[in-house]
């Protein structure tokens, strides 16, 4: 007997192989997903702008990604002796504007860069609910620990999303022709609205996304992991302790149903010789100065040099960067 109902995910046109360029943005379930793919060995640049939530919010990253995007001196905000930007999550934070608004636009230019050769894009959505800074109209991308009465909230409506989301894409596709992106819904359930205003919003988002991939078939796709958690895994024992946020088990189940859609049988393999590798890399030996591990540690070497000369796209993601401190 079947005792769960299984969501049916239609396989990707285009894959995703070991030497694919992917980005992700959007919520921390962005964030869980993108994880797992740079701890694969995958080329993968995880929120390169800090988390965001809101369509609108994600839309202006899209904006920094092209390079569209200028950064004005009211855009700032000093909170606890830091100095934030209105736009980005605190991950940008600076003792100064100056430095914080550099870092920003350094961000901005490698990322502007990155996607002239990008492959995918994944977009995680949050919530429609957004905030709106009052002296100065715009909707900000945190709230940086301001007072309530600094902001407006919003209901961001379908059709606003959609024009906000059609035109981050037409803006990434002058840069970018051949660009895939891929949409997701966070399945993670925001209890300060309300469980039903968190369906509705969850229900304006599903809307606004739909419109766009019908809008651009072919180039957007969407993937279930929203209705995986809440019809397949339907079980309290698939959330953390806040009973809100997926659990690790979920998020492991979403992986694997993500891999067997969207990567390529090639890209399964690549991850298992990586993730072999990488463990013997950061494997803590009891007798490191022994004879054993030298050649323990010269056969893994050597392992990895093979999987570089078959794929040297290793060179450039960040899994290979942290692996410099075991004088690879």
């Amino acid at each position: 007997m079947d005792f769960r109902t299984e969501i049916k995910i239609e396989s990707f046109d285009t894959l995703i192989y070991p030497g694919s360029k992917i980005n992700m943005i959007g919520s921390c379930f962005a964030n869980h997903i993108g994880n797992r793919m740079e701890h694969s060995g995958l080329d993968v640049h995880v929120n390169p702008f800090g988390v965001l939530y809101n369509p609108e919010s994600i839309a202006t990253a899209c904006r920094m990604m092209t390079g569209n995007f200028t950064f004005e001196s009211d855009g700032f905000v000093e909170s606890e002796g830091l100095w934030n930007s209105w736009f980005n999550d605190s991950s940008f934070a600076a003792p100064d504007v100056v430095t914080c608004k550099r870092n920003l636009e350094q961000a901005c230019c490698s990322e502007t860069e990155r996607l002239k050769h990008l492959d995918f894009l994944f977009i995680t959505l949050g919530t429609n609910r957004c905030y709106a800074l009052k002296e100065k109209g715009f909707i900000v991308g945190n709230c940086h620990k301001q007072p309530a009465q600094m902001f407006e909230e919003k209901k961001l409506t379908v059709s606003q999303m959609v024009v906000s989301l059609q035109q981050a894409m037409d803006d990434l596709w002058c840069h970018a022709p051949s660009l895939r992106v891929v949409f997701t819904v966070s399945p993670y359930r925001y209890a300060k609205y309300g469980f039903h205003e968190s369906q509705l919003s969850k229900a304006a988002l599903l809307l606004a996304v739909d419109e766009i991939c019908s809008r651009n078939e072919g180039r957007c796709v969407y993937f279930p992991a929203y209705e995986i958690v809440m019809d397949e895994l339907r079980d309290y024992r698939f959330y953390a302790d806040d009973m809100l946020h997926p659990s690790e088990m979920a998020v492991n189940y979403i992986w694997e149903r993500f891999t067997e859609k969207c990567f390529a049988k090639e890209t399964l393999n690549y991850m298992k010789e990586w993730e072999r590798i990488e463990k013997s890399f950061t494997h803590r030996p009891l007798h490191p100065a022994s004879e054993a591990y030298e050649l323990f540690m010269k056969s893994t070497r050597m392992k990895l040099r093979e999987l570089v000369d078959r794929y040297p796209a290793i060179l450039n993601t960040p899994a290979y960067a942290k692996l410099k401190d075991y004088k690879i």
